[in-house]
């Protein structure tokens, strides 16, 4: 077998990343365009020592749940990969991630995952997309003058990071995303503004931020540029408000040349609050550009309401217990959960979400809540003599997991029950497969965050069962 070379293949389930898993010849082969159980023509891309990449090309055996994707740039883009698919064999699939993520990474029998919580809007539920500006992706069937072809507002195709497909529509956040996006775009490439280029250093352009607030409906945008330029900054101020009178803020995010990243130097307010306010039950949150905040927030009221019912029926006298909150970001599940506990204790390493977070407690007159600046890849600890059966952790790490220093503080720690939430199933599975000589899974709850792609949210409770070393 050889790259370019077209063969069969009958594939046999979708495994993460959106790719199908066959085999050929014995040899594993991982499939892209196809969904489980189709037979389809495929040309192979890449072969490695232990599996083979391919992309079909042709379906010779449709899948019953294979239906017409929404977008116009699915397969393109690399934003909605199982569009493809009704949304309940959605997830199916998304279940199956995570009981696979368990059974082959902690090595638990006879797992069981509860059902997936299903979302109630399948389109249209991010409260933020970052759009960038780059070079066009070019479609073979059209054609472009040069100033199309050096400009583009949109997503990125996968694995070409150096372009962007200029989009004019997605599915993902509101219609009203849509409108903005495109008004700047038609905005920036009418007054020949530049595009960054990490080569060089130059060009001004960099991406273009927009936030929603669900429950309140105020809105952020946020145009990040590598310097400040007054007139055009003034000028398209003028252009949003009158044309866009929703949008409560506008601000300009300054980010260096030398990152490929939007990661601000400073944020310049130009004109509203410079963040919006969202609710989640009966709490207020400011939502600044930089803030992590859950992307799908009715699906975040659903995921923090199990939590919730759950702490209500399980843990008795939560009000006599400490809980504690491990990459606390703006305080959001600290909050939340604070009257059901004494007090909370919240460790975050971002100077300016710790800030946040408090600026969040005081907006919700949360009293018993305490914010620690920490660099959790060192560890934590925690001062106080309570036993450990009336300490709670929660912990809501990056994809990447927890550090090994943190694994080893809760092992010092011990409390009674540790609840992990989790974008991540496989470097969760992961983490909790090193707690288990001292800790038994309770319940596994997968929450579907983000209908039309790959990711799955995935709530884990944990509950002591030895207290000896």
């Amino acid at each position: 077998m050889k790259k370019g070379e077209i063969i069969l293949v009958k594939v046999e389930k979708i495994i993460n990343h959106g790719y199908a898993l066959g085999r050929v010849e014995g040899k594993v082969i991982f499939v892209d365009g196809c969904l489980p159980n189709e037979y389809v023509k495929a040309k192979v891309l890449k072969i490695k020592k232990d599996y083979l990449e391919a992309r079909a090309i042709e379906i010779l055996e449709k899948s019953p749940f294979r239906i017409e994707p929404k977008c116009k740039f699915f397969g393109f883009c690399g934003g909605c990969k199982l569009q493809n698919i009704v949304y309940n064999e959605q997830l199916k699939i998304k279940k199956v991630f995570v009981e696979e993520a368990f059974g082959r990474i902690s090595k638990i029998v006879n797992i069981k995952v509860n059902e997936i919580i299903g979302a109630d809007n399948e389109y249209f539920y991010r409260n933020k997309m970052e759009f960038s500006f780059a070079k066009r992706w070019l479609f073979g069937n059209e054609s472009y003058s040069d100033e199309e072809k050096n400009f583009a507002l949109g997503l990125h195709v996968p694995k070409q990071f150096d372009k962007v497909i200029n989009i004019d529509e997605c599915y993902l956040q509101s219609n009203f995303s849509n409108k903005v996006r495109n008004f700047l775009s038609d905005f920036l490439f009418s007054r020949n503004i530049s595009i960054h280029s990490l080569k060089n250093k130059a060009g001004l352009l960099k991406a273009l931020m927009i936030r929603e607030a669900k429950n309140t409906e105020e809105k952020l945008v946020a145009l990040v540029t590598t310097k400040y330029e007054d007139n055009l900054i003034s000028e398209l101020s003028k252009s949003l408000k009158n044309k866009f009178p929703e949008i409560t803020t506008f601000v300009n995010v300054i980010s260096s040349p030398e990152l490929s990243s939007t990661l601000p130097d400073r944020i310049i307010n130009i004109y509203g609050k410079g963040y919006i306010i969202e609710k989640l039950f009966d709490y207020s949150f400011e939502i600044y550009p930089e803030t992590f905040f859950q992307t799908n927030t009715k699906q975040a009221e659903k995921l923090f309401g199990f939590v919730i019912d759950y702490i209500e029926e399980k843990i008795e006298d939560s009000k006599e217990s400490i809980l504690v909150d491990l990459y606390s970001g703006v305080g959001v599940i600290g909050i939340i959960l604070s009257r059901y506990f004494n007090k909370v204790f919240c460790y975050e390493e971002i100077e300016s979400a710790v800030e946040a977070g408090q600026r969040n407690a005081s907006l919700n007159n949360v009293n018993n809540i305490h914010f620690f600046r920490k660099d959790l890849n060192k560890g934590f600890i925690i001062d106080t003599n309570l036993p450990s059966e009336k300490v709670t952790v929660v912990i809501d790490p990056p994809r990447a997991g927890m550090s090994e220093n943190t694994v080893n503080s809760l092992l010092r720690l011990r409390p009674q029950r540790i609840i992990y939430i989790s974008c991540n199933p496989v470097t969760q599975a992961r983490d909790i497969q090193k707690l288990s000589n001292f800790y038994q899974i309770e319940l596994i709850q997968p929450v579907d965050m983000f209908p039309q792609t790959y990711h799955v949210e995935n709530i884990v409770i944990l509950k002591l069962f030895s207290i000896t070393s």
